[in-house]
């Protein structure tokens, strides 16, 4: 048996609730980036993830 909820269950379901200013705003920011922009958020994270120690100097999982 799945988790999956009914779309009806969505109404009385406190978890489903519509977006706030601040998510729409986000959520339009994200969307309206460019590929390059997607790119370098990425790549910026992915630094991050290594100085953190997150990543190991190749890339991969530690």
């Amino acid at each position: 048996m799945t988790n999956v909820k009914k779309i009806e269950d969505a109404e009385t379901d406190a978890s489903y609730r519509a977006l706030d200013a601040d998510e729409k705003a986000h959520l339009h920011l994200w969307a309206s980036a460019t590929p390059a922009q997607r790119l370098a958020w990425l790549e910026e994270a992915m630094q991050l993830a290594a100085k953190s120690g997150a990543l190991s100097p190749d890339g991969r999982k530690l």
